[in-house]
């Protein structure tokens, strides 16, 4: 990919990513291809568009939706670079089906959670991997093409997305595909990939699964004391593990990893700066906003916990440490998944059960 070119962009997994991305890189113009196995958004988005509702306002925009019986497609495409934004457990066949179609000369970038990039390079090869990270997007699908954003553009604090080479040096293409981004919301390179990786999850691990249990809004998530203190928990047993792992993260929310485990400690001071840190999450957000886990949820549709807080807890025990809420929220979760545990407040109790929180 080179600097200054506006050639087709593909993304393949046209779920609330997807279509965030899509829709604002079609909207600033460029030549958007958006693959998905869901019939009625693709010819939802081919009739009308794609409503696109944000908290700056909402618009319609117009870009090419192809299903997946179209995917052969990708190889007369002129792509120039493509985007991998399906769930984490559909990462496989999906790199699976780029490597067979896309030119071998197209960057592939995981803009996915979790840590994926060795298993999508398995498939496309090392050298065409690049991984995406965003946070702050708190999107989700309202219908078939309709993609709404509960959060203020650029009002994550620092870089919604993070482009990185897997070797950690700086390269043209992602300098290029960063800027491209950057029609999308704030975005730069990163020399780090697996650390900001790293820090993603924990933030993941933090929230959603609290979210999809108890079928609360990420804003309230990140608002009420209950939700918070479990969140400090989480974050505190996920950045010990990265410790241990070699994952040297420096911040999250804006505080260094210690205060998050000083404050699930018990560290009065330590809580209040990271409630502190949480709430102000909350305020770049407006009402409404689902985490993925929660939409799963409600959808019938198997989670990404287990890429979550469940690779937390098997990576723990793995290792010999502790991280016993995680573990608890993982279990808890495929209760859910197994329409065995009805979502609600009360599921807080049950994460707290047998754990120690603050």
């Amino acid at each position: 990919m080179i600097a200054g070119t506006r050639g087709r962009v593909v993304l393949l997994g046209g779920g609330a990513v997807g279509s965030l991305i899509g829709g604002g890189l079609a909207a600033a113009g460029h030549d958007v291809v958006l693959v998905d196995g869901w019939h009625d958004h693709v010819e939802a988005i081919r009739a009308n568009g794609l409503l696109m509702t944000t908290p700056e306002g909402a618009q319609r925009v117009r870009l090419q939706a192809w299903h997946l019986g179209d995917a052969h497609r990708l190889r007369d495409a002129g792509a120039e670079v493509a985007f991998l934004t399906v769930k984490l457990y559909d990462t496989d066949w999906a790199a699976a089906l780029l490597a067979t179609w896309l030119p071998s000369s197209v960057p592939i970038v995981t803009l996915q959670n979790a840590l994926v990039e060795e298993r999508v390079a398995r498939f496309v090869g090392h050298g065409r991997t690049l991984g995406g990270i965003g946070s702050g997007l708190d999107v989700f699908m309202a219908g078939p093409g309709e993609v709404r954003r509960t959060r203020k553009r650029g009002a994550a604090g620092g870089a919604v997305f993070k482009i990185g080479e897997m070797h950690g040096r700086r390269t043209p293409r992602a300098e290029a595909i960063a800027a491209l981004l950057s029609d999308v919301d704030t975005a730069t390179v990163t020399s780090d990939l697996w650390t900001e990786r790293w820090v993603k999850l924990t933030a993941n691990t933090m929230t959603s699964g609290l979210s999809g249990l108890t079928g609360l809004s990420l804003k309230a998530v990140y608002s009420r004391d209950d939700t918070r203190r479990i969140a400090i928990r989480l974050g505190a047993e996920a950045i010990s593990l990265g410790r241990a792992m070699g994952f040297a993260l420096e911040r999250l929310f804006g505080l260094p990893g210690e205060a998050w485990i000083s404050a699930a400690a018990g560290d009065a001071e330590a809580t209040a700066t990271a409630m502190d840190a949480m709430a102000v999450q909350a305020a770049s957000m407006v009402e409404g906003g689902m985490s993925g886990t929660l939409q799963d949820l409600s959808k019938g549709r198997p989670t990404e916990v287990a890429f979550f807080n469940g690779f937390i807890a098997a990576e723990a025990a793995r290792l010999g440490l502790a991280a016993p809420t995680h573990a608890r929220v993982a279990a808890l979760i495929a209760e859910a998944e197994a329409g065995t545990l009805r979502l609600g407040l009360g599921n807080l109790d049950l994460i707290t059960a047998g754990t120690t929180v603050t």
